[in-house]
Protein backbone atom coordinates (compact mmCIF):
# COMPACT_ATOMS: atom_id res chain seq x y z
CA UNK A 1 0.00 0.00 0.00
CA UNK A 2 1.86 3.06 -1.31
CA UNK A 3 0.96 6.71 -1.87
CA UNK A 4 1.93 8.16 -5.25
CA UNK A 5 1.90 11.68 -6.68
CA UNK A 6 -1.60 12.62 -7.82
CA UNK A 7 -2.04 13.22 -11.54
CA UNK A 8 -5.10 13.98 -13.66
CA UNK A 9 -5.77 11.16 -16.10
CA UNK A 10 -7.54 11.03 -19.43
CA UNK A 11 -10.67 9.22 -18.29
CA UNK A 12 -13.62 9.41 -20.64
CA UNK A 13 -15.59 12.41 -19.30
CA UNK A 14 -19.17 11.87 -18.16
CA UNK A 15 -21.44 14.91 -18.47
CA UNK A 16 -25.02 15.52 -17.40
CA UNK A 17 -27.55 18.10 -18.59
CA UNK A 18 -30.57 18.76 -16.41
CA UNK A 19 -33.59 20.96 -17.02
CA UNK A 20 -37.38 21.07 -17.39
CA UNK A 21 -39.14 20.03 -20.56
CA UNK A 22 -38.40 22.56 -23.29
CA UNK A 23 -35.10 23.79 -21.84
CA UNK A 24 -33.14 22.38 -24.79
CA UNK A 25 -31.41 19.38 -23.21
CA UNK A 26 -31.30 17.24 -26.38
CA UNK A 27 -30.24 20.15 -28.61
CA UNK A 28 -27.52 21.25 -26.17
CA UNK A 29 -26.27 17.68 -25.69
CA UNK A 30 -25.86 17.27 -29.46
CA UNK A 31 -24.06 20.61 -29.71
CA UNK A 32 -21.60 19.65 -26.98
CA UNK A 33 -21.14 16.18 -28.50
CA UNK A 34 -20.26 17.73 -31.87
CA UNK A 35 -17.25 19.35 -30.22
CA UNK A 36 -16.10 16.14 -28.53
CA UNK A 37 -15.99 13.63 -31.37
CA UNK A 38 -17.03 12.82 -34.91
CA UNK A 39 -18.79 9.48 -34.46
CA UNK A 40 -21.84 10.23 -32.32
CA UNK A 41 -24.65 7.96 -31.12
CA UNK A 42 -27.86 8.76 -29.22
CA UNK A 43 -29.93 6.48 -26.99
CA UNK A 44 -33.37 8.08 -27.30
CA UNK A 45 -36.14 7.49 -24.76
CA UNK A 46 -37.93 10.74 -25.66
CA UNK A 47 -40.21 9.45 -28.44
CA UNK A 48 -37.74 10.10 -31.24
CA UNK A 49 -37.01 13.71 -30.27
CA UNK A 50 -33.31 13.43 -31.11
CA UNK A 51 -34.07 12.50 -34.72
CA UNK A 52 -35.80 15.86 -35.17
CA UNK A 53 -32.32 17.38 -35.24
CA UNK A 54 -30.98 15.07 -37.96
CA UNK A 55 -30.07 16.40 -41.43
CA UNK A 56 -30.56 20.04 -40.46
CA UNK A 57 -29.64 22.42 -43.30
CA UNK A 58 -29.18 25.50 -41.13
CA UNK A 59 -28.39 26.52 -37.59
CA UNK A 60 -25.61 25.33 -35.23
CA UNK A 61 -26.44 21.64 -35.88
CA UNK A 62 -26.20 22.00 -39.65
CA UNK A 63 -24.50 18.95 -41.17
CA UNK A 64 -24.25 17.04 -37.87
CA UNK A 65 -24.61 13.30 -38.47
CA UNK A 66 -25.38 10.85 -35.70
CA UNK A 67 -26.85 7.39 -35.19
CA UNK A 68 -29.81 6.74 -32.94
CA UNK A 69 -31.18 3.82 -30.93
CA UNK A 70 -34.74 4.42 -29.76
CA UNK A 71 -35.64 2.64 -26.52
CA UNK A 72 -39.27 1.82 -25.82
CA UNK A 73 -41.00 0.93 -22.53
CA UNK A 74 -40.41 -0.79 -20.22
CA UNK A 75 -37.33 1.29 -19.45
CA UNK A 76 -35.37 -1.39 -17.60
CA UNK A 77 -31.78 -1.08 -16.44
CA UNK A 78 -30.93 -4.05 -18.64
CA UNK A 79 -32.07 -2.18 -21.77
CA UNK A 80 -29.92 0.83 -20.92
CA UNK A 81 -26.90 -1.34 -20.16
CA UNK A 82 -27.24 -3.29 -23.41
CA UNK A 83 -27.51 -0.06 -25.38
CA UNK A 84 -24.35 1.34 -23.75
CA UNK A 85 -22.55 -1.95 -24.45
CA UNK A 86 -23.64 -1.77 -28.09
CA UNK A 87 -22.30 1.79 -28.41
CA UNK A 88 -18.96 0.69 -26.96
CA UNK A 89 -18.78 -2.26 -29.34
CA UNK A 90 -19.38 0.08 -32.30
CA UNK A 91 -16.59 2.34 -30.97
CA UNK A 92 -18.53 5.60 -31.00
CA UNK A 93 -16.61 8.68 -29.90
CA UNK A 94 -19.53 10.16 -27.96
CA UNK A 95 -22.75 8.63 -26.64
CA UNK A 96 -25.73 10.80 -25.68
CA UNK A 97 -28.26 9.10 -23.37
CA UNK A 98 -31.47 11.10 -23.64
CA UNK A 99 -32.64 10.60 -20.93
CA UNK A 100 -31.72 8.55 -17.87
CA UNK A 101 -34.75 9.84 -15.95
CA UNK A 102 -36.84 7.05 -17.50
CA UNK A 103 -34.62 4.39 -15.87
CA UNK A 104 -35.75 5.74 -12.50
CA UNK A 105 -39.26 7.15 -12.92
CA UNK A 106 -40.37 6.01 -16.39
CA UNK A 107 -42.67 3.16 -17.36
CA UNK A 108 -40.99 -0.05 -16.20
CA UNK A 109 -38.24 1.91 -14.41
CA UNK A 110 -36.94 1.24 -10.91
CA UNK A 111 -39.75 3.04 -9.12
CA UNK A 112 -42.29 0.97 -11.06
CA UNK A 113 -40.37 -2.15 -10.07
CA UNK A 114 -40.35 -1.09 -6.41
CA UNK A 115 -44.11 -0.50 -6.54
CA UNK A 116 -44.67 -3.96 -8.02
CA UNK A 117 -42.56 -5.54 -5.26
CA UNK A 118 -44.52 -3.69 -2.59
CA UNK A 119 -47.80 -5.07 -3.95
CA UNK A 120 -46.71 -8.69 -3.55
CA UNK A 121 -47.97 -10.63 -0.57
CA UNK A 122 -45.71 -11.00 2.48
CA UNK A 123 -43.20 -8.34 1.40
CA UNK A 124 -41.67 -5.48 3.34
CA UNK A 125 -41.67 -2.06 1.66
CA UNK A 126 -38.43 -1.05 3.37
CA UNK A 127 -36.43 -4.20 2.60
CA UNK A 128 -37.67 -4.11 -0.99
CA UNK A 129 -35.36 -1.14 -1.49
CA UNK A 130 -32.36 -3.49 -1.15
CA UNK A 131 -32.67 -5.00 -4.62
CA UNK A 132 -33.66 -1.68 -6.19
CA UNK A 133 -30.63 0.02 -4.65
CA UNK A 134 -28.27 -2.68 -5.94
CA UNK A 135 -29.71 -2.42 -9.43
CA UNK A 136 -29.38 1.37 -9.40
CA UNK A 137 -25.78 1.11 -8.22
CA UNK A 138 -25.08 -1.28 -11.09
CA UNK A 139 -26.61 1.20 -13.52
CA UNK A 140 -24.61 4.08 -12.08
CA UNK A 141 -21.36 2.11 -12.19
CA UNK A 142 -21.99 1.12 -15.82
CA UNK A 143 -22.50 4.75 -16.80
CA UNK A 144 -19.46 6.06 -14.97
CA UNK A 145 -17.15 3.25 -16.15
CA UNK A 146 -18.29 3.28 -19.78
CA UNK A 147 -15.40 3.32 -22.25
CA UNK A 148 -17.00 6.13 -24.25
CA UNK A 149 -17.55 9.85 -23.70
CA UNK A 150 -21.02 10.01 -22.21
CA UNK A 151 -23.53 12.86 -22.10
CA UNK A 152 -26.67 12.06 -20.10
CA UNK A 153 -29.77 14.21 -19.93
CA UNK A 154 -32.11 14.27 -16.93
CA UNK A 155 -35.52 15.86 -16.74
CA UNK A 156 -36.04 18.28 -13.87
CA UNK A 157 -39.15 18.60 -11.79
CA UNK A 158 -40.99 21.72 -12.82
CA UNK A 159 -42.34 24.63 -10.84
CA UNK A 160 -43.51 28.16 -11.57
CA UNK A 161 -42.41 31.41 -9.98
CA UNK A 162 -43.79 34.91 -10.46
CA UNK A 163 -41.44 37.44 -12.03
CA UNK A 164 -41.90 41.06 -13.04
CA UNK A 165 -41.79 41.29 -16.83
CA UNK A 166 -40.56 44.21 -18.96
CA UNK A 167 -44.02 45.82 -18.70
CA UNK A 168 -43.83 45.88 -14.91
CA UNK A 169 -46.43 43.14 -14.48
CA UNK A 170 -46.18 39.81 -12.69
CA UNK A 171 -45.92 36.84 -15.01
CA UNK A 172 -45.40 33.13 -14.30
CA UNK A 173 -42.09 31.62 -15.33
CA UNK A 174 -41.37 27.88 -15.57
CA UNK A 175 -38.23 26.81 -13.69
CA UNK A 176 -36.45 23.52 -13.19
CA UNK A 177 -35.83 22.01 -9.79
CA UNK A 178 -34.18 18.73 -8.76
CA UNK A 179 -33.49 16.25 -11.60
CA UNK A 180 -35.78 13.24 -11.90
CA UNK A 181 -33.38 10.53 -10.83
CA UNK A 182 -32.34 9.05 -7.52
CA UNK A 183 -31.16 11.74 -5.09
CA UNK A 184 -27.51 12.57 -5.59
CA UNK A 185 -27.17 10.99 -9.04
CA UNK A 186 -26.12 14.32 -10.57
CA UNK A 187 -23.05 14.53 -8.35
CA UNK A 188 -21.49 11.42 -9.92
CA UNK A 189 -20.64 13.18 -13.19
CA UNK A 190 -17.55 15.11 -14.28
CA UNK A 191 -19.62 18.19 -15.04
CA UNK A 192 -23.34 18.96 -14.65
CA UNK A 193 -25.00 21.74 -16.64
CA UNK A 194 -28.40 22.99 -15.41
CA UNK A 195 -30.44 24.45 -18.28
CA UNK A 196 -33.12 27.12 -17.87
CA UNK A 197 -36.06 27.76 -20.19
CA UNK A 198 -34.05 30.42 -22.07
CA UNK A 199 -31.53 27.62 -22.91
CA UNK A 200 -28.79 29.22 -20.81
CA UNK A 201 -26.78 26.94 -18.55
CA UNK A 202 -24.90 27.14 -15.29
CA UNK A 203 -22.56 24.46 -13.95
CA UNK A 204 -23.91 23.07 -10.68
CA UNK A 205 -20.87 20.81 -10.56
CA UNK A 206 -17.68 21.14 -12.56
CA UNK A 207 -14.49 19.18 -12.02
CA UNK A 208 -12.86 20.99 -14.95
CA UNK A 209 -13.26 24.36 -13.13
CA UNK A 210 -13.78 26.02 -16.53
CA UNK A 211 -17.46 26.89 -16.18
CA UNK A 212 -17.76 27.95 -12.53
CA UNK A 213 -19.86 31.09 -12.13
CA UNK A 214 -20.68 31.38 -15.84
CA UNK A 215 -24.12 31.71 -17.41
CA UNK A 216 -23.91 30.68 -21.07
CA UNK A 217 -25.55 28.82 -23.93
CA UNK A 218 -23.84 25.48 -24.60
CA UNK A 219 -22.23 25.27 -28.04
CA UNK A 220 -19.84 23.07 -29.99
CA UNK A 221 -17.06 25.09 -28.37
CA UNK A 222 -18.20 23.84 -24.93
CA UNK A 223 -17.34 20.29 -26.00
CA UNK A 224 -14.04 21.42 -27.52
CA UNK A 225 -13.08 23.12 -24.25
CA UNK A 226 -13.72 19.94 -22.28
CA UNK A 227 -11.67 17.88 -24.74
CA UNK A 228 -8.80 20.37 -24.50
CA UNK A 229 -8.92 20.07 -20.70
CA UNK A 230 -8.94 16.28 -21.00
CA UNK A 231 -5.90 16.30 -23.32
CA UNK A 232 -3.86 17.83 -20.49
CA UNK A 233 -4.14 14.66 -18.42
CA UNK A 234 -2.01 11.52 -18.41
CA UNK A 235 -3.13 8.56 -20.57
CA UNK A 236 -4.92 5.84 -18.61
CA UNK A 237 -2.97 2.59 -18.45
CA UNK A 238 -5.00 -0.61 -18.91
CA UNK A 239 -5.39 -2.74 -15.78
CA UNK A 240 -3.89 -6.26 -15.87
CA UNK A 241 -6.35 -9.14 -15.59
CA UNK A 242 -6.36 -10.74 -12.09
CA UNK A 243 -5.00 -14.27 -11.67
CA UNK A 244 -7.39 -17.17 -10.89
CA UNK A 245 -7.94 -18.02 -7.20
CA UNK A 246 -7.90 -21.35 -5.41
CA UNK A 247 -11.16 -23.18 -4.77
CA UNK A 248 -12.90 -22.29 -1.49
CA UNK A 249 -16.45 -23.64 -1.84
CA UNK A 250 -17.71 -26.99 -3.15
CA UNK A 251 -17.40 -26.81 -6.92
CA UNK A 252 -20.20 -27.11 -9.43
CA UNK A 253 -19.81 -28.56 -12.90
CA UNK A 254 -17.60 -26.31 -15.05
CA UNK A 255 -19.38 -24.62 -17.95
CA UNK A 256 -18.02 -25.65 -21.36
CA UNK A 257 -15.43 -23.25 -22.77
CA UNK A 258 -17.38 -23.01 -25.98
CA UNK A 259 -20.36 -21.36 -24.24
CA UNK A 260 -21.10 -17.93 -25.76
CA UNK A 261 -19.94 -14.93 -23.70
CA UNK A 262 -23.20 -12.99 -24.02
CA UNK A 263 -24.16 -10.40 -21.44
CA UNK A 264 -26.12 -11.27 -18.31
CA UNK A 265 -29.85 -11.18 -19.07
CA UNK A 266 -32.62 -9.50 -17.10
CA UNK A 267 -33.97 -12.95 -16.15
CA UNK A 268 -30.56 -14.04 -14.86
CA UNK A 269 -30.18 -10.79 -12.89
CA UNK A 270 -33.56 -11.42 -11.26
CA UNK A 271 -32.57 -14.99 -10.31
CA UNK A 272 -29.34 -13.69 -8.78
CA UNK A 273 -31.13 -10.97 -6.80
CA UNK A 274 -33.72 -13.54 -5.63
CA UNK A 275 -30.87 -15.85 -4.59
CA UNK A 276 -29.24 -13.05 -2.62
CA UNK A 277 -32.54 -12.26 -0.90
CA UNK A 278 -32.97 -15.95 0.01
CA UNK A 279 -29.52 -16.08 1.63
CA UNK A 280 -30.19 -12.85 3.53
CA UNK A 281 -33.41 -14.42 4.85
CA UNK A 282 -31.31 -17.36 6.03
CA UNK A 283 -29.10 -14.99 8.02
CA UNK A 284 -26.17 -14.32 5.66
CA UNK A 285 -25.02 -10.71 5.35
CA UNK A 286 -25.05 -8.95 1.99
CA UNK A 287 -21.30 -8.29 2.21
CA UNK A 288 -20.55 -11.99 2.71
CA UNK A 289 -22.81 -12.98 -0.18
CA UNK A 290 -21.22 -10.58 -2.68
CA UNK A 291 -17.74 -11.58 -1.56
CA UNK A 292 -18.63 -15.24 -2.06
CA UNK A 293 -20.14 -14.65 -5.51
CA UNK A 294 -17.10 -12.69 -6.67
CA UNK A 295 -14.73 -15.39 -5.40
CA UNK A 296 -16.74 -18.10 -7.19
CA UNK A 297 -16.59 -16.24 -10.51
CA UNK A 298 -12.88 -15.64 -10.05
CA UNK A 299 -12.39 -19.33 -9.32
CA UNK A 300 -14.37 -20.46 -12.37
CA UNK A 301 -13.65 -17.73 -14.89
CA UNK A 302 -10.46 -15.98 -13.79
CA UNK A 303 -11.70 -12.56 -12.65
CA UNK A 304 -13.66 -10.90 -9.88
CA UNK A 305 -16.68 -8.63 -10.34
CA UNK A 306 -18.34 -5.85 -8.39
CA UNK A 307 -21.57 -5.35 -10.35
CA UNK A 308 -23.96 -7.79 -12.05
CA UNK A 309 -23.65 -5.91 -15.34
CA UNK A 310 -20.01 -7.06 -15.54
CA UNK A 311 -21.08 -10.70 -15.87
CA UNK A 312 -21.47 -12.70 -19.06
CA UNK A 313 -24.39 -15.09 -19.38
CA UNK A 314 -22.12 -18.04 -18.59
CA UNK A 315 -20.73 -16.34 -15.48
CA UNK A 316 -24.25 -15.44 -14.36
CA UNK A 317 -25.25 -19.12 -14.51
CA UNK A 318 -22.24 -19.91 -12.32
CA UNK A 319 -23.46 -17.37 -9.75
CA UNK A 320 -27.06 -18.66 -9.89
CA UNK A 321 -25.90 -22.24 -9.29
CA UNK A 322 -23.57 -21.11 -6.49
CA UNK A 323 -26.33 -19.22 -4.67
CA UNK A 324 -28.69 -22.17 -5.02
CA UNK A 325 -26.14 -24.62 -3.56
CA UNK A 326 -25.32 -22.19 -0.75
CA UNK A 327 -28.99 -21.73 0.20
CA UNK A 328 -29.60 -25.49 0.04
CA UNK A 329 -26.61 -26.08 2.32
CA UNK A 330 -27.94 -23.56 4.87
CA UNK A 331 -31.48 -24.91 4.77
CA UNK A 332 -30.29 -28.48 5.29
CA UNK A 333 -28.18 -27.32 8.22
CA UNK A 334 -31.13 -25.53 9.79
CA UNK A 335 -33.37 -28.59 9.22
CA UNK A 336 -30.85 -30.90 10.89
CA UNK A 337 -30.49 -28.49 13.78
CA UNK A 338 -34.26 -28.26 14.22
CA UNK A 339 -34.61 -32.05 14.09
CA UNK A 340 -31.85 -32.44 16.67
CA UNK A 341 -33.54 -29.99 19.02
CA UNK A 342 -36.89 -31.74 18.55
CA UNK A 343 -35.31 -35.13 19.34
CA UNK A 344 -33.63 -33.75 22.45
CA UNK A 345 -36.88 -32.12 23.57
CA UNK A 346 -38.83 -35.36 23.10
CA UNK A 347 -36.17 -37.30 24.98
CA UNK A 348 -36.38 -34.83 27.84
CA UNK A 349 -40.15 -35.20 28.02
CA UNK A 350 -39.85 -38.98 28.03
CA UNK A 351 -37.42 -38.82 30.91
Amino acid sequence: MTFIKAARKQHKPKLALTGPSGAGKTFSALLIASGMGKKIAVIDTENGSASLYADMDKGPLKGLAFDVLELEPPYTIDKYVRAIEAAQAEKYDVLVVDSISHAWAGEGGLLDKKDALDKRANTNSFTNWSGITKEHEQFKARILNAEVILICTMRSKQDYVLEINDKGKSAPKKVGMAPIQRDGMEYEFTTVFDLAMDHHAIASKDRTAMFDGQVFKPTKKTGEQIMAWLAGGKPVEPKPAPAPAAEEFPAATQEPESAPAVHVTAEQSKKILDGIAALETLGTTSQTIWKGMSSEVKKKHGHEFAELVELTGTEAETVIDYLSRWAKHLREGKAKSAAKHATEANAGMGA
